[in-house]
């Protein structure tokens, strides 16, 4: 089971950087520190999400409403938690927009590639 989540985690860790650097790119982010201030911020918060979005799932049991609120609570916290990284440690001119629209363009990109699974 941990080896399975481990996995789970890092696939998803990997996918949302394929997504968000991208994204950040079209964004107006530049220069190589930005880049990895992007990576790193996303190290930070795509796990701890995943691993308390799981935890809450399966070892807790929540049904879909708790799950619906939950999720929203921990995508909102990765946002906030981005966008304050990307204000103080980057040169970013609209760190709010690049944390808006690169977690919603992975997230959104996330439950389409959820729903093409199941």
């Amino acid at each position: 089971m941990t080896a399975v989540l481990l996995k789970s985690m890092l696939l998803a860790l990997v996918l949302t950087l394929m997504l968000e650097l991208p994204a950040a790119a079209v964004l107006g982010v530049r220069g190589k520190t930005n880049f990895i201030i992007v990576i790193l911020a996303n190290t930070l918060t795509n796990p701890a999400v995943n691993c308390i979005h799981s935890f809450c799932r399966y070892s807790l049991g929540f049904g879909f409403a708790q799950m619906t609120v939950i999720t929203a609570l921990l995508e909102i916290s990765a946002f906030v938690t981005e966008w304050l990284v990307y204000k103080r440690n980057t040169d970013v001119e609209k760190p709010f927009r690049l944390s808006l629209c690169c977690n919603a363009f992975s997230y959104l990109t996330g439950l389409g590639i959820t729903a093409i699974i199941n």
